[in-house]
């Protein structure tokens, strides 16, 4: 038996392991986001008490999204390497998703840790000073947007990345790489063009599409562990 094909057997391993992590991983980020609380209130006082009974609920959801991010992360970098860590396009896509996760984990802590603690300093006020908490839920919201559309448009980038790498490839790998290409540039433009607003809604658009596209990449990781 040659001397590579224990190294050969492991790189399997792992490859198929990064495509179960990364569909088991997408799936239960789409599942995490299907129970991210609202609040539907406008009076202010209204809002400051959704918020502090929601504070629990939205630390759970948004604890257990940055923990499914970080391990998809993990995943790729395992996608990365087989697929060659040192080609440009493949570089790049890595380093767009390390700050798109950074930014997304910046939006997740702000609007599940933060926003409830500042509603939670607004317990008991008086009507007049409720103006302030209300200035601080709204610079909350200011962060949690801008945060949130670096790390979109930042995510679908490394997503066109690693799809011109795919396209150039046949069967599956270039339906994936086609797959990428639309999702990463229709989202990036949607939300550059301002069509796509970044609330509880679009969020959730934009989990689900790029979600579909790491399951699909997922399953070409188990079906062809080595890809590169």
């Amino acid at each position: 038996m040659p001397e590579n094909v224990p190294g050969e057997a492991r790189s399997r391993a792992a490859a198929r392991a990064a495509g179960a992590l990364l569909i088991g991983g997408s799936i239960l980020e789409i599942g995490a986001m299907a129970h991210h609380p609202s609040v539907h209130a406008h009076d202010v006082a209204a809002v400051l008490a959704q918020l502090q009974a929601l504070a629990a609920v939205s630390a759970w959801v948004h604890g257990v999204l940055i923990a499914l991010m970080l391990t998809v992360f993990f995943a790729l970098t395992e996608f990365a390497c087989q697929r060659g860590i040192t080609r440009p396009a493949i570089r790049a896509g890595l380093i767009a998703y390390a700050a798109g996760v950074v930014a997304m984990m910046g939006a997740a802590l702000v609007d599940g840790f933060v926003t409830p603690r500042v509603a939670m300093l607004g317990a008991g006020l008086r009507a007049a000073d409720l103006s302030i908490t209300a200035q601080l839920l709204d610079l909350c919201v200011l962060f949690n947007q801008a945060l949130a559309r670096l790390g979109a448009i930042a995510l679908s980038a490394a997503i066109i990345a690693w799809s011109v790498d795919l396209v150039l490839r046949a069967g599956l790998e270039r339906a994936l790489g086609v797959a990428g290409m639309a999702i990463g540039l229709g989202g990036v433009a949607a939300l550059l063009a301002g069509m796509l607003q970044l609330d509880v809604h679009g969020m959730m658009l934009v989990l689900v599409l790029q979600g579909a596209w790491m399951i699909g990449l997922g399953v070409l990781l188990l079906k062809e562990p080595r890809i590169a």
